[in-house]
Order: C-alpha cells, then sequence, then structure tokens
C-alpha cells in the first residue's frame, strides 16, 4: 500500500494573535507600533487532491518543528486510511 504522504502533506502555519476588541474601535499607536505581538503557530495537514484541511491545531505543545517531523514521519510509515484514523479531529 502508498504511504499516507501520497494523500496527505503537513505545514507549520503562522497566524497573527488576533486582538480583543476593547470598546474604542481605533486601536492605539501602542498596539500598532508594539514589536511583541504574538505569533501563533497551527499545524495544518490538508489533503493533496482538494486542499482540503483534515487537521487544524494550534503546534503549542514543545516545538512546531517536533511536531511536524512527527506527523511527517507518520505520513511515511502509515498508510492513508491509518493516518486519518489517528490524526483526525473529532466531530464536535
Amino acid at each position: 500500500m502508498e504511504p499516507a504522504s501520497t494523500v496527505y502533506e503537513a505545514a507549520i502555519v503562522e497566524r497573527a494573535k488576533t486582538r480583543v476588541r476593547r470598546v474604542k474601535i481605533v486601536p492605539t499607536a501602542d498596539e500598532e507600533l508594539r514589536p511583541d505581538k504574538p505569533v501563533v503557530k497551527d499545524l495544518v495537514i490538508r489533503r493533496k487532491t482538494d486542499g482540503k484541511v483534515i487537521v487544524r491545531t494550534p503546534a503549542d505543545l514543545g516545538s512546531p518543528t517536533a511536531m511536524l517531523k512527527t506527523v511527517e514521519r507518520d505520513l511515511d510509515k502509515m498508510t492513508a486510511d491509518e493516518f486519518f484514523q489517528e490524526w483526525k479531529m473529532p466531530e464536535l
């Protein structure tokens, strides 16, 4: 059987952390110029055929790079069905 890496791909993506809105609509200069705006990194796993995201989760457990390597290792050693069962997000 083919490895899951032929069906799925994984990446770490950055997204700017959303700002909590205050009563004021216009942000202050301090809020806009502050260099320490936190960046959130997500682990994203997509189907290669259509780009549909099957997993999007914060990559905040340890190193995002190590988390990605774990997923890539599973993509190489598992079949697509095994990988999907292991990594899919639970239905809410």
